[in-house]
């Protein structure tokens, strides 16, 4: 009987110094190429022809500004505005960021009768993908029927946004996206900012939360609005 072997010798190859030189080159130019698009990756441009419009409620006045002139052009049926409670030192009348938005569009001259505020109610759910869901129900208790939407989000949170409410919606939605420009920084230089660095650092690690991690619930469970289980 021949002895049992546990290990044995074999050849591997290995790069030569210039051969490893190239493909750390390589490796930094991906890099670095990757990094100088993440941002303009992150703030998707993807709108499509719908008759629905829905705004973050949170986004800047300037922001807004860009919303009112998108909607001049595309002539939404619906605009919805979503956000949860504000939070901040300096009361206002406005309780939640839909009803800030949305006086702000019916104040600078958008057909109020077309302007939906729905508040995303305090929950230990994702707050973008509750707003999502709030929407979403909404839309079938109206019973509309149209399965095409477009998003108004700010900067980098863009794709992060989409992705969520593709979430929510299902398949069966085809889902668009608006990235309205941020003062605080630029999409080509934002390693040049702390703010910047921040806002897509921060935003990178969220999105692969949502794509790798994230389990939003079984449809109109209570934990898809709610984030816990019910027992």
């Amino acid at each position: 009987m021949p002895p049992i072997k546990l290990i044995k010798k074999q050849h591997i190859w290995l790069p030569t110094p210039l051969g490893l030189i190239i493909a750390i080159l390589i490796f930094l130019l991906s890099s670095i190429f990757i990094l100088k698009n993440l941002a303009h990756y992150l703030a998707q441009q993807q709108s499509i022809n719908a008759p629905i419009l829905i705004v973050e409620g949170w986004i800047s006045d300037l922001a807004l500004k860009e919303v009112i002139k998108h909607d001049k052009a595309a002539d939404y049926k619906i605009i919805i505005t979503t956000g949860g409670l504000i939070k901040t030192r300096n009361p206002t009348k406005y309780k939640t960021y839909a009803d800030l938005a949305a006086a702000y569009l019916r104040n600078n001259g958008l057909n109020t009768s077309n302007i939906k505020s729905l508040p995303t109610p305090e929950s230990a759910q994702n707050r973008t993908f509750l707003s999502a869901v709030i929407v979403r129900d909404w839309l079938q208790q109206q019973n509309i029927k149209t399965k095409q939407i477009n998003l108004y989000s700010q900067g980098v949170h863009a794709r992060r946004t989409k992705a969520l409410y593709q979430m929510a919606f299902g398949d069966q939605y085809k889902i668009g996206i608006k990235a309205a420009k941020t003062t605080e920084y630029t999409l080509d230089n934002w390693w040049k900012s702390s703010t910047g660095a921040k806002a897509v650092i921060t935003e990178t690690i969220g999105l692969i939360w949502v794509k790798c991690c994230f389990y939003p619930g079984v449809y109109q469970s209570h934990q898809e609005k709610w984030g816990l289980y019910q027992h």
